[in-house]
């Protein structure tokens, strides 16, 4: 008897079958890869949102501590090149799309005397099915009226400072030297 060389409607199938279920396996990782990828850069937006409202508020006490009021939930706004804030904000104000990015801002007295301590928070949207979170950065924001000092402090002890009028040169951790003649 002869037999035709060649592969059975069994065998076809399934090789067929394991490409199929091979590739849906591949397709499945890359989606997952994707949805990862959309998040990461999605959270470093939030992240980068977050350091601009800490600065923000920075550039604010540099312009006028007594701005810096006791709040929650404000917002910020940028006119006219300065940054402001904006008591009892709107769904919309600092709001950015695509992905959808919300920043809070929460204003309180520091245990520190002369300072507040802020908190800002971004709500990102993590996947197109709408799922969010959230990102918080804590600071101590210091009235530099209160902060500037003159003259050698405890924190400048371990700076070497040269007086060049004299000629020497101090270390605050060593002896004072005087200069060879």
């Amino acid at each position: 008897m002869l037999y035709k060389k060649g592969y059975s409607v069994v065998e076809v199938l399934l090789a067929g079958s394991i490409l199929a279920l091979a590739i849906s396996g591949i397709v499945a990782a890359l989606i997952v890869a994707q949805r990862n990828n959309q998040a990461n850069i999605a959270q470093s937006q939030a992240m980068a949102m977050a350091k601009e409202g800490i600065e923000a508020l920075k550039s604010i006490r540099d312009r006028s501590y007594s701005e810096l009021s006791n709040a929650s939930n404000v917002a910020l706004s940028f006119n006219n090149n300065e940054w402001s804030i904006i008591t009892n904000p709107s769904s919309n104000v600092d709001q950015l799309t695509n992905p959808l990015r919300t920043r809070r801002i929460t204003i309180a007295n520091s245990s520190t005397p002369n300072s507040k301590s802020v908190s800002v928070t971004v709500t990102y949207q993590i996947n197109p099915e709408g799922q969010t979170a959230t990102i918080t950065l804590n600071e101590t924001l210091t009235d530099t009226a209160f902060s500037k000092s003159s003259g050698v402090t405890a924190e400048s002890r371990n700076y070497r400072l040269i007086d060049d009028s004299v000629g020497d040169i101090r270390d605050n951790n060593l002896k004072q030297t005087t200069p060879s003649p």
